[in-house]
């Protein structure tokens, strides 16, 4: 460990002095220093390292030192300049030149501050809350009570004195369409409405058709409403009644008459109104009570047999035999009353077909 302190004491002599050598070579410019006095000073430089025991050889190498400029400098007037740098390069340097973020304990507060103020649930709490607002709109979703059953019927409107008005069931939420149409099926127009209690029901009708939608705005409410027909001299009333537990999703109210848009003119139309019951209910598809089913052959029919009558429910029209009555939807579909047959003739598409009446 000595020897290696003096090695290093040797050395940083020799530098010390070969650096006075060359402040004395940059110095003397207008005094010239003679090469014997320079190798006198070397060689009692060399006798003082010999008088200290050191046995690092120094060779004379100093004299061929040439003392280093402190800055380089160019011959010409123009500096030596660098390669220049390209964009990413620059980019680079410039943004680790940017010093780093200095921790600040006030900013730091006011971020915890900023942070408490906009956001102060926990993400658990922030999920509990959003289930809590979810089960809420379920809950206030829910009817208190069980929704009403939808149905579609078909009803006969009685225009005679003391008769009962049919009545329309309603419900808050629910559209409801009343489809005015003649004895014959065919549509019949709408002249105009008037609704007793304008505040408990909502009403749209496009100015032109057979078809009223009526809506209650209230849960429970109770009116009426008197729709005159395009050539009908009686209006038609009917009563309104909400909160019920079956609504009318649509209604078909056929009116005793030949309406404006009807094209031909049925034969066996004046009916009794027992008569007419059995078939509203036929062309419901409500097989009257007591009847028997039968099996239809060659289309897609129904038919009952009640008594010695036959009634027949199809989509075409019958050619034979003759029928007692007949009724017919808006939607195309026919009611038949007849006598008891094994064999009717029908029009389908504009072409005969024969259908077989089976299980009697």
């Amino acid at each position: 460990m000595a020897d290696f302190l003096k090695h290093m004491v040797v050395l940083l002599l020799l530098i010390v002095s070969q650096r006075v050598f060359a402040e004395s070579a940059d110095s003397s410019t207008n005094t010239v220093t003679s090469s014997s006095s320079q190798a006198i000073s070397s060689d009692q430089f060399q006798e003082w390292l010999k008088s200290n025991d050191n046995t690092l050889p120094i060779t004379n190498n100093t004299k061929n030192l040439k003392p280093k400029p402190r800055f380089s400098t160019a011959d010409t007037d123009d500096a030596v300049s660098s390669a220049p740098v390209d964009y990413e390069q620059g980019q680079k340097m410039m943004l680790n030149t940017i010093p780093g973020p200095l921790p600040n304990q006030d900013s730091s507060i006011a971020f915890n501050n900023m942070l408490q103020q906009n956001m102060p649930l926990a993400p658990q709490q922030v999920v509990q809350l959003r289930q809590q607002i979810d089960l809420a709109q379920r809950a206030s979703a829910t009817s208190p009570n069980i929704p009403p059953k939808p149905v579609s019927t078909t009803i006969m409107v009685n225009l005679a004195p003391g008769a009962t008005p049919p009545a329309i069931r309603l419900a808050q939420g629910y559209v409801s369409s009343l489809v005015f149409v003649d004895s014959t099926g065919a549509p019949w127009p709408i002249a105009s409405f008037d609704i007793g209690y304008p505040k408990s029901m909502n009403i749209q009708w496009d100015g032109k058709s057979n078809i009223l939608l009526l809506q209650a705005v209230s849960p429970y409410s109770n009116g009426n409403i008197v729709v005159r027909l395009i050539g009908m001299p009686i209006p038609v009333t009917l009563e309104l009644v909400a909160g019920q537990p079956v609504v009318d999703y649509r209604v078909d109210i056929h009116v005793s008459g030949i309406g404006p848009n009807t094209k031909e003119l049925p034969t066996g139309t004046m009916l009794p109104n027992n008569a007419n019951q059995l078939l509203l209910g036929v062309l419901d598809g409500v097989a009257p009570a007591g009847s028997k089913a039968l099996n239809v052959r060659g289309a897609d029919a129904q038919a009952w047999l009640l008594g010695e009558k036959m009634y027949f429910r199809t989509r075409f029209t019958v050619l034979s035999p003759g029928w007692i009555g007949t009724m017919a939807s808006p939607d195309g579909m026919h009611a038949y009353e007849m006598q008891k047959t094994s064999s009717i003739l029908v029009s389908r598409y504009g072409e005969p077909a024969e259908l077989k009446i089976e299980g009697f």
